[in-house]
């Protein structure tokens, strides 16, 4: 993809215009996932106010993702050819109106779905905005590290969000500390409006995505096809660690401080990963799938670990070499396993001529693979156990690793541009 045209010549190459695009693209994520962050943080306030239970909760939380999952195809396509001013308009808006919805005039479960179903469809215009932006104003060979880093933003406002809100939540209740969440889509529709203004662009045969007819536009999207399949077996295991690692340390026979604070190592380690990844991705072809296998690898045996010491703790409980192996499991799957998704997502959007439509697509398995995940898990674990449930997900993730054995080839054989 060629660099935005309004962008000065040389302008992508300076340190400090290459840290605006990369902060405004991680605010920018940062906001699109705000409206579950928050709602997933101060669940115990919302419980006793809204009439949640854990039925209810997973359903409100499944609808933002199964949403994004609809809209999201889309929506990239449609920042693709309307520009990423547009795309950031919109996903910031609509996060903003969800979350003045939730202060003034959520009082039911029902309403706060219909809450994050909305959020949904902000994330749906944000995310792949976030990806254009950085393929646009960014040079070639820093693209990685500033999708990478783009990339912690998830992890790193629920770290932050995480020692905040929930003490605001107890002294001020739930409305005001969601209400202190708006800070985030102001602050990216400001960050975004001191980045250059893009010219239109000018008139030719080839299409927003680069791609020339669309019968070349079907078949970059089968081929992407495989890849959509993998981000949705990936968030299966992203989601479900989310919900299921404490349980399963505490199982283990750690205390719930203990095994959070784990988790927290484990996160930490994970965002470092990410910008690591970015960083070592952006010497490396777009083409070389190797690292993201050799992650996926890694992850693969992680959960595979969790399931055999969940496995022999069931036949022999207390402290000894199955506890040890959960322990070592959890913390590697939360690295390898937050973080090849991440890095399946650089690779396809480098590798495409329209960032917005492939995010939209990759987003598309992901929001199913993140809304059935954890669902998935729970009755997994109540028929066979929880080390068969674990043994399950490391397995999807070994499924997953042989649909991105070969390079995606979105580009069309014929030609079109390329970057």
């Amino acid at each position: 993809m060629t660099r935005d045209p309004g962008l000065p010549r040389g302008a992508g190459d300076r340190d400090g215009a290459r840290h605006a695009v990369g902060l405004f693209a991680f605010v920018l994520l940062a906001t699109s996932v705000a409206v579950p962050t928050v709602v997933g943080l101060l669940a115990v306030e919302l419980e006793g106010d809204l009439g949640l239970d854990d039925a209810r909760l997973g359903l409100v939380v499944s609808a933002f993702w199964a949403v994004t999952a609809v809209t999201a195809p889309l929506a990239g396509r449609w920042v693709d050819h309307r520009g990423w001013r547009l795309g950031a308009l919109w996903g910031a808006l609509t996060t903003a109106t969800g979350l003045v919805l939730a202060v003034a005039l959520v009082d039911t479960w029902t309403e706060l779905l219909a809450v994050l179903a909305l959020a949904g469809v902000g994330y749906a215009f944000a995310s792949p905005t976030s990806n254009i932006v950085v393929m646009s104003l960014v040079a070639p060979g820093r693209q990685a590290s500033v999708l990478g880093l783009k990339q912690t933003a998830p992890p790193l406002l629920m770290a932050a969000a995480g020692a905040v809100l929930p003490a605001l939540a107890h002294a001020r209740g739930w409305r005001t500390a969601t209400a202190t969440v708006l800070v985030l889509p102001v602050a990216a529709l400001l960050l975004g409006s001191r980045l250059p203004r893009p010219r239109p662009p000018a008139a030719s045969a080839v299409g927003a995505s680069g791609l020339r007819t669309p019968g070349e536009r079907r078949r970059a999207r089968r081929a992407l096809a495989p890849l959509v399949v993998a981000a949705g077996l990936g968030t299966f295991s992203v989601a479900t660690l989310t919900g299921f690692a404490v349980v399963t340390l505490v199982a283990a026979g750690h205390g719930p401080v203990v095994a959070a604070g784990v988790v927290s190592v484990g996160s930490l380690v994970a965002v470092v990963a990410r910008v690591a990844a970015g960083r070592f991705l952006d010497g490396r072809p777009a083409s070389d799938v190797r690292p993201l296998l050799a992650v996926m690898g890694a992850a693969a045996v992680a959960l595979l670990l969790v399931a055999l010491g969940s496995y022999g703790l069931g036949r022999a409980p207390g402290p000894g070499p199955w506890q040890v192996l959960v322990v070592v499991g959890v913390v590697i799957s939360l690295v390898a396993a937050w973080t090849w998704p991440a890095l399946l997502l650089i690779g396809v959007v480098r590798g495409s001529e329209g960032a917005g439509a492939a995010s939209g697509l990759i987003q598309l398995g992901s929001g199913i693979g993140s809304a059935v995940g954890p669902a998935v898990f729970g009755l997994l674990s109540s028929v066979g156990g929880r080390g068969w449930a674990w043994a399950t997900m490391g397995v999807l993730t070994v499924v997953a690793a042989s649909l991105v054995r070969r390079p995606p080839s979105p580009r069309p054989p014929g030609g079109g541009p390329t970057s």
